[in-house]
């Protein structure tokens, strides 16, 4: 992937991070990346390795809504 692509995926996740998010759901979220700067790719199910993002989007979407997804 590109320098600029990669650039362009960090930008609008910050950006997303920081609209309208207060203080202390920041704080919270910063302490659940920990585990994600810790994420090891290859530990991934098949599933989820091959699935796009906007199927993983609305897989968590769903997830969230039906109380399956815990996070």
């Amino acid at each position: 992937m590109k320098k600029k692509e990669v650039d362009e995926i960090l930008d609008h996740i910050s950006q997303k991070f920081e609209d309208d998010v207060p203080g202390i759901v920041k704080m919270l979220v910063r302490k659940k990346i920990g585990k994600f700067q810790s994420f090891n790719a290859e530990s991934l199910p098949e599933s989820l390795r091959t699935c796009t993002v906007e199927e993983l989007i609305g897989i968590v979407q769903k997830g969230l809504e039906s109380g399956k997804l815990k996070i």
